[in-house]
């Protein structure tokens, strides 16, 4: 028998059994799903209310928990004799060796 290839990304459709997609609602917990590639997505209104398109994952007891990621753009004029150009030196710097091990 031959049998057919799942493409990424793609969910399996069960005859008669339906999923409810993921809602956002602020304080009750949403369910999201990750693809067949490992893939997590969180609903475009998490990632609004939170700002961020980012987020640190840390393991804690019997959980995991994303914390969102500013992105550096959002500290401008704050500090106004601050060097953007260097902080996106150092950030790259250090996600390239966090990357590498």
């Amino acid at each position: 028998m031959k049998r057919l290839s799942r493409k990424p990304g793609k969910r399996s459709r069960i005859p008669g059994v339906s999923e409810p997609g993921a809602e956002y609602t602020a304080g009750a917990g949403s369910v999201v799903t990750i693809d067949a590639t490992g893939r997590l997505v969180l609903p475009k209104k998490i990632r609004e209310h939170y700002g961020a398109d980012r987020f640190r994952v840390r393991e804690a007891e019997g959980h995991i928990e994303l914390i969102p990621v500013r992105p550096l753009a959002s500290l401008l004029g704050i500090l106004p004799d601050l060097d953007m150009e260097a902080v996106y030196r150092d950030h790259d710097r250090e996600t390239g060796e966090e990357d590498a091990g």
